[in-house]
């Protein structure tokens, strides 16, 4: 559970750093120390009367462990991670301003606005004419979050701060990664630059030895596609794809990815997919064929940059959780309790995942005794 992840988060694709590299300072959770409970409240007896009906009286006493089983371990955990959020900004020498926070909620309402709209980019080509809002389109989207949600406006607001800090942590890092070629990269992912590729496909590293040592001796990757590609239906053709584009989800992630980054006429290192192996060669780029980069880099990069930040922000988050988990201490025996179960179903789902990991992991060595790979990478998604 992470009551951070509000919907508004998974609007934003969590897009790839490019491996960018900073001086900037980094999130480091070892720096700063967990408290062990949140900001104490001000004492109040348990008789106090909070209510009255038809001459009863309903007191703290009574209301305080019904709240405490539904809300305590929730609200518990947004005090930690926003403490913790504070003092990592203190470190850094971050200040978060009331209008930082102001920004964040605008920002929130705004895409949650997109969303109503069906719309998932910040460009310029398909928004909304007005991305403002009056006051009352502002209490609509927000009381239809928090209604689908299930948050009440007091845990929507520690959450905004916790994202507020979040944001302001991460943004140096993230503007110095808003390069040319990251916005020119972005742009073409979104509209639709293609790639042409051959591939060479081989059954043991000791044929990936022999294709090397064909390439190195001069020979043509299309000529050792044809002698030596384990695939016998694009061996005749040279290895030869067809153009696709970083979108196509036909063509399996890691190959389009490994296929993209590549330089025109660079060969890949050796890529084990399916229980395959396979090289790639980067024959050419066909660039998009209606859209013109000037004409929207500056709604690509908008868009990049709070992808970007979006994702270091999920980082950080989980940072978070991992040291509310390794060291937060839990006084009280219901939050206690709470916290032991959500422990236990939190590793459930990770030994499920290590499951599911080793079940494709058999069905791989099982397809590498196959005598031949799929015709295309393209026909069979990598999981």
């Amino acid at each position: 559970m992470n009551r951070v992840n509000i919907s508004v988060c998974a609007l934003v694709l969590v897009s790839a750093l490019y491996g960018c590299k900073t001086n900037e300072p980094t999130f480091n959770p070892q720096t700063i120390s967990t408290p062990a409970s949140p900001t104490p409240a001000p004492q109040s007896s348990p008789n106090e009367v909070l209510a009255t009906i038809n001459e009863d009286s309903i007191t703290l006493g009574q209301l305080e462990p019904i709240l405490m089983q539904a809300y305590g371990l929730d609200i518990l955990i947004d005090f930690v991670q926003r403490d913790l959020a504070q003092q990592q900004a203190v470190q850094l020498q971050i200040v978060v301003t009331p209008q930082d926070v102001a920004n964040e909620r605008a920002l929130t309402l705004v895409m949650l606005k997109r969303e109503a709209h069906g719309l998932r980019e910040l460009d310029s080509s398909t928004q909304p004419a007005n991305d403002d809002l009056t006051p009352a389109e502002a209490s609509q989207l927000l009381d239809q979050m928090l209604t689908q949600e299930h948050l009440t406006r007091t845990e929507f607001d520690l959450i905004i701060e916790i994202n507020a800090y979040l944001r302001k942590i991460a943004e140096p890092t993230v503007l110095n990664q808003m390069t040319d070629e990251a916005v020119r990269r972005q742009f073409n992912a979104l509209y639709g630059e293609r790639v042409v590729v051959h591939y060479i496909v081989c059954k043991t590293m000791n044929g990936v030895a022999d294709v090397r040592r064909d390439l190195a001796a001069g020979k043509s990757f299309e000529d050792v596609a044809r002698a030596r590609s384990q695939d016998q239906r694009t061996a005749a053709s040279g290895g030869e794809l067809p153009p696709f584009t970083l979108q196509d989800n036909s063509i399996p992630d890691v190959f389009r990815q490994t296929a993209f980054f590549l330089k025109k006429g660079q060969v890949s290192d050796p890529l084990q997919l399916n229980g395959f192996i396979y090289i790639i060669k980067l024959m050419d780029r066909i660039p998009p064929a209606h859209a013109k980069y000037e004409d929207y880099k500056d709604a690509v990069r908008q868009d990049l940059y709070e992808k970007t930040v979006q994702a270091a922000m999920a980082v950080m988050r989980q940072k978070l959780w991992k040291m509310a988990q390794d060291n937060m201490e839990i006084k009280d025996p219901e939050l206690q309790r709470q916290w032991e179960a959500l422990l236990a179903r939190r590793n459930g789902n990770v030994r499920d995942m290590q499951e599911i990991r080793r079940d494709m992991d058999r069905e791989h060595a099982a397809a590498a005794t196959q005598p031949t790979p799929a015709t295309q990478p393209a026909t069979e998604p990598a999981g």
